[in-house]
């Protein structure tokens, strides 16, 4: 058996069509191969989930099985080859059957919104900039309703057999500087799912459907999708629990 090794790696994502390789597309996945490609003799790579298109990931979670030995300098070889967009920080040796996807506890992200015009052009690709001020305690009585086990059918694009449910352990907002702050916590997630959980609490606040309605979809999903969605720019994959 070859040695696993566990990386952890950050990427820019708005210049991608997400992290799962495409065959005629820019991925983060894509990328990391090729480099990989040039540095190893022969190697498996596993992950711990996709990111969708333009989602960025401060902390996303890889495995590497390969016979050559990995260690800083592996690191520093493949950081001077792959794009400034992604970066490789750390790695250890974890035990063969170290699977980054199926032994990950739970899945942190954070979503980005700023309110401050002045600081757009040095953070546009990172946050979603709307021209208002909320309250705090607003967004977090809609946040509330998210928690526990929950039928998100009505708040992603379901792959085919996939269950809908999904259990979420944190939901809350945060202030900083001009920043609001949605951290979300769940076992996994579904395609586009944070981004619909936030472009219907911002829905809410704008009266275009009530916590009423988004909280009788999550226990009894109807047919149509929730059409609010929030923009890729402010989503980043935040950290990977073990």
């Amino acid at each position: 058996k070859l040695p696993t090794y566990k990386i952890d790696i950050s990427y820019n994502g708005t210049n991608f069509h997400g992290f799962q390789q495409q065959p005629k597309n820019r991925t983060i996945q894509g990328e990391i191969l090729e480099v990989l490609d040039r540095l190893l003799d022969n190697y498996e790579l596993n992950y711990s989930g996709r990111t969708d298109s333009g989602v960025h990931a401060k902390s996303q979670i890889i495995s590497v099985r390969s016979q050559n030995e990995l260690n800083t300098k592996f690191v520093h070889s493949f950081n001077s080859l792959i794009t400034d967009e992604i970066r490789m920080n750390k790695l250890s040796k974890v035990k063969d059957e170290f699977n980054p996807r199926f032994d990950a506890k739970s899945r942190v992200y954070r979503y980005f919104i700023l309110n401050n015009s002045k600081e757009l052009p040095f953070s546009k690709d990172y946050v979603y900039y709307i021209e208002k001020y909320f309250e705090l305690e607003q967004l977090n009585n809609i946040s509330k309703i998210f928690l526990g086990e929950k039928n998100f059918q009505n708040f992603s694009k379901l792959r085919t057999n996939q269950t809908p449910l999904r259990k979420i352990l944190l939901s809350k907002w945060s202030v900083q500087n001009s920043k609001f702050i949605y951290t979300i916590e769940g076992n996994s997630f579904l395609h586009n799912m944070v981004r619909s959980i936030v472009g219907c609490q911002l829905a809410v606040i704008d009266g275009k459907i009530s916590i009423k309605d988004l909280k009788k979809s999550l226990l009894n999903p109807n047919d149509t999708r929730h059409r609010f969605m929030v923009p890729s720019s402010g989503l980043h994959l935040w950290k990977i629990k073990y």
